[in-house]
């Protein structure tokens, strides 16, 4: 794996605040990730692992900042119909 900070994927962290909560248990923490792309390049024999481990470290992101929630907005998997390899990643 590339120890370079992968960022081939964007994501935000939105720590959602009300004014009616008053604890912290009442924070809702949901991290946002868009355009996954998921599979992109796959076959490449320098770039074919970039996809899965930017996926992989927004994964870790959500355990490691223990969120109640993950969004996956936009395109999830690069191809229409993904390859075995990329559903079973």
């Amino acid at each position: 794996m590339n120890n370079k900070k992968i960022s081939s994927s964007i994501f935000l962290l939105f720590i959602i605040y009300s004014s009616h909560f008053s604890r912290e248990n009442d924070i809702a923490r949901i991290l946002i990730a868009t355009d996954n792309h998921v599979g992109f390049m796959e076959r490449d024999p320098i770039r074919g692992y970039d996809s899965f481990a930017a996926f992989e470290e927004i994964l870790a992101t959500a355990r490691r900042e223990n969120v109640d929630c993950v969004f996956l907005a936009g395109d999830l998997f690069h191809e229409n119909k993904p390859s075995r390899y990329t559903l079973w990643r």
